[in-house]
């Protein structure tokens, strides 16, 4: 390499950076003043090429990495959500069902059943399930024991339904117009008389959804005690004005 390539060499390292340089050395004897002239306005001479196909080629393939990473994550956290959801709705089956009354037992003699009171509003947290209707109460424990928030705190079992409504959780059994029908799925509350901040009505967690329409819950204050039931949602009927299933109100964030 004379002193003219060298000095030329030298300036192309600071001008076109040490891969265009490397890439003028790969080019073998540079062939004249014109071949290095062209590399530094970016016409690389065929020998230079093969480098710099090759840088290419490693950043495409960096690229092609992070975005799978980044797919691969978006899909683990997809998962994880719905893991996290069915994980909640499960929780509060279990819970639940572990309260069904054993045969012989009565819970508001023993007062077992004031503890469903916990999460009432204000003073109401002190009732005694003797002497208060405890449907809501027990629903609303059962979605706070198993870790729901937000929560019901009503003792009425339509005010649960009205609470739903509040909360843009609440599903008409019979949708109006416009609506799509809401299939109700394990862990929701089921809302027997219309949504409303008032007595009466009752309430109960749904337990299974069946093939044939119908549905399994376990409700409170039935017979005075936490009972399973096995019912058809166009026919069940619940609490002392016997209301019909006015709809669903289905577990926040799940």
């Amino acid at each position: 390499m004379n002193m003219t390539h060298s000095r030329l060499l030298a300036a192309l390292v600071g001008r076109a950076g040490r891969t265009a340089a490397v890439a003028l050395v790969a080019a073998g004897t540079l062939g004249g003043l014109g071949t290095a002239a062209a590399a530094t306005t970016g016409a690389l001479p065929a020998g230079a090429h093969a480098v710099r196909t090759a840088t290419d080629t490693d950043s495409a393939t960096d690229t092609d990495s992070a975005t799978d990473t980044d797919s691969a994550t978006d899909t683990a956290t997809v998962s994880d959500g719905a893991t996290a959801r069915s994980a909640l709705r499960e929780r509060i089956v279990s819970i639940a069902r572990g309260q069904i009354t054993p045969a012989g037992q009565d819970p508001e003699k023993s007062g077992t059943c004031d503890k469903y009171f916990a999460y009432a509003d204000g003073t109401e947290k002190q009732s005694k399930c003797a002497k208060t209707a405890w449907c809501a109460a027990f629903a609303d424990w059962t979605w706070h024991q198993a870790g729901v928030k937000p929560a019901p705190t009503t003792l009425s079992g339509r005010g649960v339904g009205k609470w739903g409504q509040e909360h843009h959780l609440f599903h008409n059994r019979q949708p109006a117009r416009g609506e799509r029908l809401y299939t109700p799925v394990p862990g929701d509350l089921v809302v027997y008389g219309p949504p409303a901040y008032a007595k009466g009505g009752h309430v109960g967690v749904v337990v299974a959804v069946n093939h044939d329409g119908t549905i399994d819950t376990v409700e409170g204050n039935v017979g005075d005690k936490v009972t399973h039931r096995h019912v058809k949602p166009a026919d069940a009927r619940g609490g002392g004005q016997k209301f019909h299933i006015s709809g669903y109100v289905s577990v926040p964030g799940a």
